[in-house]
């Protein structure tokens, strides 16, 4: 029975020492692999030309040519014939030439949230809806302000609104709600609207 629990035990703090290992890693890390992977139309070689740099460096090197940071991994394929070493371009010929297998390329997406620029906010001065001054009130006299400004960054591909002015005495006005028109001195608009993203 003793030895039951003292494996039992063992099994636990086995799982608990995996789970805070994987923990560790970077969950924002992404990686390709290249099977075969050809530099200038042939087989990439797996050393340098004076065969001092090989492997994951010269891995690393192709990987930073795709666009990612670094080689994770790297498979060598032996006496291939013919490759190219990454230095200078030179054909390697022969039954000496060895290429890669594999090489697996890895990055880190960066946090990076984007800054508030100008795009997020716009005011529109005078705004039109339909050739006309946008009305004061939203529909028949009612939602004045706040709603018919609401309603236009609505529709102009904005979540909010962030300023509106008014403009009196205008001689022709539509209301966004009915879509009525009002002529006449007794009629308000817009100045402008703010809206925002």
């Amino acid at each position: 029975m003793k030895y039951k629990v003292f494996l039992f035990l063992i099994f636990i703090g086995v799982g608990f020492f995996l789970k805070n290992a994987t923990a560790g890693e970077d969950s924002l890390a992404y990686y390709r692999d290249f099977w075969d992977p050809h530099y200038h139309g042939k087989l990439l070689n797996y050393c340098s030309r004076d065969k001092k740099d090989c492997g994951v460096n010269i891995a690393s090197k192709f990987c930073k040519l795709m666009g990612y940071e670094k080689s994770s991994k790297a498979l060598i394929a032996y006496n291939v014939g013919v490759s190219i070493y990454m230095d200078n371009c030179p054909l390697c010929k022969g039954w000496d030439c060895n290429a890669f297998k594999l090489i697996r390329c890895s990055s880190n997406l960066k946090h990076s949230p984007v800054q508030s620029y100008y795009f997020r906010e716009q005011t529109f001065v005078l705004p039109r809806f339909e050739k006309y001054r946008i009305a004061w009130c939203y529909e028949n006299g009612k939602g004045c302000g706040y709603r018919g400004a609401y309603s236009f960054c609505r529709r102009m591909g904005f979540s909010k609104t962030v300023d509106y002015k008014i403009d009196k005495s205008i001689y022709a006005t539509k209301s966004l709600g009915d879509h009525k028109l009002c002529f006449g001195e007794e009629c308000q608009a817009f100045a402008s609207i703010t809206c925002f993203r």
